[in-house]
């Protein structure tokens, strides 16, 4: 079953794995739109396998499956290894400056007291007003 342009008709999740494995591939470059790639990804590596079950079974040609998962895979690796760096230079950041925190912390806490104790001082009095009412 092959087409004017070569290719057979079994390769078609070969096709969409690609499609949906570019985009992926791009996104995972974009800081913030990780879950976009990871979700893409995934898409791309699950029909790039069954597209490659396919062409196997049908003995078609297998290599946009191929470059679909292997695009799928690359842009939840490229993903997590930017997580994982950036979760990393932020836990840096902090063990670096943590005597600094802590001081900010305390001092939050001594100013939440004060605050505490000064609310505490105020001593509110409702008086009540009788009015009667003459005929």
């Amino acid at each position: 079953m092959e087409n004017s342009s070569g290719q057979s008709k079994d390769d078609s999740l070969g096709i969409v794995a690609l499609i949906i494995g570019i985009p992926a591939i791009i996104t995972s470059f974009i800081p913030c739109f990780g879950i976009f790639a990871i979700i893409l990804g995934g898409i791309a590596i699950i029909l790039g396998a069954i597209g490659l079950s396919k062409a196997k079974k049908a003995a078609a040609s297998t290599t946009l499956s191929k470059v679909g998962m292997i695009l799928g895979i690359v842009s939840i690796v490229v993903v997590i290894i930017r997580t994982v760096l950036f979760v990393g230079a932020i836990g840096s950041v902090l063990v670096s400056h943590k005597d600094e925190i802590t001081k900010a912390i305390d001092s939050v806490a001594i100013e939440s007291a004060k605050v505490q104790d000064s609310l505490d001082a105020i001593e509110i009095t409702t008086d009540t007003i009788k009015v009667e009412e003459t005929k």
